[in-house]
């Protein structure tokens, strides 16, 4: 009988991986690190075709639930100066900023000079234009498709008068799939919720990008002034604006097409609404060091049912000096992230596992708006023109 052959010395070829077992390793690359689903598909063509393959861009989206935060945007005053003599003249304008907290960076969406960034939700971000032909756009950050939406005449003027102190508004961007989960949300469709006031009225009307137009608008004699610098919320078809100066919120009802103001059992103006968790309308207020969450259920006829109150104490997770300032200025739906701008920057609050971290040095951070989407299939795609 002969024996087996001797083992080789040196360097020896690592056993093949079945696509089975590359694809679990796969499964397991952090979402916010895209970077890594890329390197992993130029390896080479097997590589490329397992991490292209549909089933596996479903699988990754479904074993990590929640899309991750990939970044935030803002939105930052500037002014210059332009003229001579008696002609001098001062311009403030606005620019929006996308700050990446992953291994993501969105073509050409750094700064948008003359852009407000409305909102970010679903995958879309929503801006205002008022220096461009079209009044708003809606981008998706990972494919970066466009869409360019003019508002109803009735809205134009309303938007166009933001030094008009009598008139505000705000706009919220959603996912118009049918039961949809908002785990893959590219490509549309979407709604586009308008929410404005006078010294007379409140009224609204929404866009479908399916038909491509605004509903009627609609309007209550209440004259609640829209927080034009607040977050928006949505459960369901119904979308949520905080109002300045009272503790209220405007509830517009797209589906039926109805619009009321809900009043909160609120007695500080402190309190912010910044979103939504577990279906529930989320607040949040600062005291002494301490995060108050606040949950509500808008029932009908303008009824509050509360449904818990939390309390979280920032003291062991902020530096010291942080806690000087501290304000809630975003939160990532589905993630329970909280953002903080603090003295000593911009940091994150895990609510779960009170894990923090700190995103951005700036200390002037008045609202983010957290862009959540997954990045898999969507590598290597190139930018439409403008």
């Amino acid at each position: 009988m002969s024996l087996p052959p001797p083992p080789q010395r040196g360097r020896q070829s690592p056993p093949v991986l079945v696509d089975d077992a590359l694809g679990e390793i796969f499964l397991r690359i952090p979402p916010d690190d895209p970077k890594s689903l890329v390197r992993a598909a130029a390896v080479c063509t097997t590589w490329r075709g397992i991490l292209s393959d549909a089933a596996f861009d479903r699988c990754y989206r479904e074993f990590h639930g929640a899309p991750p935060v990939l970044g935030f945007l803002h939105n930052k005053r500037h002014e210059r100066t332009y003229g001579k003599g008696r002609n001098k003249r001062r311009e403030a304008y606005l620019v929006s900023n996308f700050v990446s907290t992953a291994s993501f960076r969105p073509p050409a969406c750094h700064e948008r000079r003359h852009w407000h960034a409305l909102d970010s939700r679903h995958g879309l971000a929503l801006f205002h234009t008022p220096k461009r032909d079209e009044d708003f756009v809606v981008c998706d950050l990972v494919t970066y498709d466009r869409w360019r939406i003019n508002a109803i005449s009735e809205f134009r003027t309303v938007i166009s008068n933001a030094n008009d102190e009598d008139i505000t508004w705000n706009a919220a961007v959603i996912c118009a799939k049918e039961q949809c989960n908002h785990i893959y949300c590219h490509g549309g469709p979407f709604f586009v919720a308008l929410v404005g006031s006078d010294e007379e009225k409140t009224f609204a009307s929404f866009y479908s990008s399916v038909t491509r137009k605004w509903s009627g608008m609609i309007s209550i004699d209440e004259p609640h002034a829209i927080l034009m610098t607040g977050h928006s919320a949505v459960v369901g078809n119904k979308v949520y604006f905080h109002c300045e100066e009272t503790e209220s919120v405007v509830e517009y009802d797209m589906g039926e097409q109805e619009l009321c103001v809900i009043d909160t059992p609120f007695e500080s103006e402190l309190v912010d609404l910044v979103g939504v968790e577990d279906g529930m309308l989320l607040f949040t207020t600062l005291k002494n060091s301490r995060l108050y969450l606040l949950s509500m259920v808008a029932g009908p006829d303008g009824t509050k049912e509360w449904a818990r109150c939390r309390v979280v104490n920032l003291e062991p997770l902020l530096p010291s000096h942080a806690l000087l300032d501290v304000s809630v200025v975003g939160f990532a739906q589905g993630l329970g992230l909280i953002f903080l701008n603090t003295e000593a920057g911009l940091f994150t609050v895990e609510l779960a596992s009170g894990r923090r971290k700190k995103v951005d040095g700036d200390t002037s951070f008045t609202k983010v708006m957290p862009y959540m989407s997954f990045f898999t299939k969507e590598w290597g795609r190139q930018p439409t023109s403008e």
